[in-house]
């Protein structure tokens, strides 16, 4: 197989590992697996599949927002304003633009889409289990 689709399917399986971690620790909080009515359970699968289908997407857009330096101007007035409270700390003379460059002079983070998808899925199994609820409804 080829190193860059190895490296892929690593990735979505981590994902999806994390988001069934997070989907069986929902369903072992709600009680499901000790429940016996149909519709409670298509709640529960509901609940317990949007919550890492929307946490995964949020983090996604987290990483994107973070990646076009909304967060730079907080973060380097945070940085000078501890340095300048924190005895014997190191004292830069960074300006804003020199510390925009060593932050973004590497180049942006790339390939954090998976996140997404990977959310979209169980989203997705979400909403299945939605029209489930309501049919049973």
């Amino acid at each position: 197989m080829d190193k860059k689709l190895v490296k892929t399917l690593v990735k979505y399986l981590i994902a999806f590992a994390v988001g069934g971690a997070m989907t069986l620790g929902v369903l072992f909080s709600q009680g499901y697996f000790h429940q016996t009515e149909l519709l409670q359970k298509y709640k529960n699968l509901c609940d317990a599949f949007t919550i890492p289908g929307v946490i995964l997407m949020l983090v996604t857009a987290l990483l994107a927002v973070s990646n076009g330096g909304i967060f730079d101007g907080l973060s380097y007035s945070l940085g000078r304003l501890f340095r300048m409270l924190i005895p014997f700390m190191n004292k830069s003379d960074e300006t804003y633009a020199e510390y925009k460059e060593r932050k973004h002079g590497g180049g942006k983070l790339r390939g954090y889409s998976f996140l997404f998808f990977t959310g979209l899925a169980f989203f997705a199994a979400a909403i299945v289990f939605l029209v489930l609820f309501y049919k049973v409804y």
